[in-house]
This record gives C-alpha cells, structure tokens and sequence, in this order.
C-alpha cells in the first residue's frame, strides 16, 4: 500500500512541476514526456526493489495524468 502512495505522490510531484513549465507542451509529446520520465524515476529509484516498484507505479500514474489532461488542454 505504501508503494501506491509513494508512487502517487512522486508522480503528482512531476505532474506540479509540468504545469508550472508548459503543460500543453507534455501533453502534446505525450509518449516521449512518459518515456523520459520513467526512465528518470528508475535512474532516481535505481538499487531497491521498493525503489522500483514505486517508479512503476509513479510511470503508470503519470501516464494516467497526461492522459487525462490531454482530453482538457
């Protein structure tokens, strides 16, 4: 259960920092912003099994958010 939490959060956290760069500019390279972005969070999570799994976890919410948002921007 901690993992989801974690991972919810640390993609929330990316998530802030994009609206505050340019949203619509994730949103559109929407595959390519998933992509570097997972593989940022397995670099950062790198060593743990925890680790991992929360950088899965942070991945697949991440693309959920993007996804979502690409219906209202």
């Amino acid at each position: 259960m901690e993992i989801l939490g974690m991972g919810f959060l640390t993609a929330l956290g990316f998530y802030i920092i994009m609206c505050k760069i340019n949203l619509p500019f994730f949103v559109k390279y929407q595959w390519q912003t998933d992509l570097i972005v997972s593989g940022t969070m397995t670099f950062i999570f790198f060593g743990t099994f925890t680790g991992m799994a929360v950088a899965i976890v942070a991945g697949i919410f991440l693309s959920l958010f993007l996804f979502f948002s690409q219906r209202f921007v």
